[in-house]
């Protein structure tokens, strides 16, 4: 599915959650990056709601294990060939 087709888009939502990615890959989160994103942050209440919200979702999201660490009865991953 194409991004510009997808209905109800958020764009301060969009930005919050790229904000969030970018801080986590520490190489492209520079001195010039944390003075963006203090100043888009200050801009409007809303940024900060929407990045606040962003960030528990990467926290929430940090903590739920990879399928591939799950046992799925039936999987072949897990079962062997099939």
């Amino acid at each position: 599915m194409r991004d510009d087709v997808i209905p109800n888009q958020d764009p301060v939502w969009d930005i919050a959650w790229s904000w969030v990615l970018r801080l986590h890959e520490r190489e492209t989160f520079d001195a010039r990056a944390k003075t963006d994103l203090a100043q888009w942050l200050a801009a409007d209440a809303a940024h900060r709601q929407a990045y606040d919200k962003a960030g528990r979702l990467w926290s929430m999201a940090g903590l739920v294990p990879p399928v591939s660490d799950i046992d799925i009865p039936g999987s072949a991953e897990r079962d062997g060939p099939v």
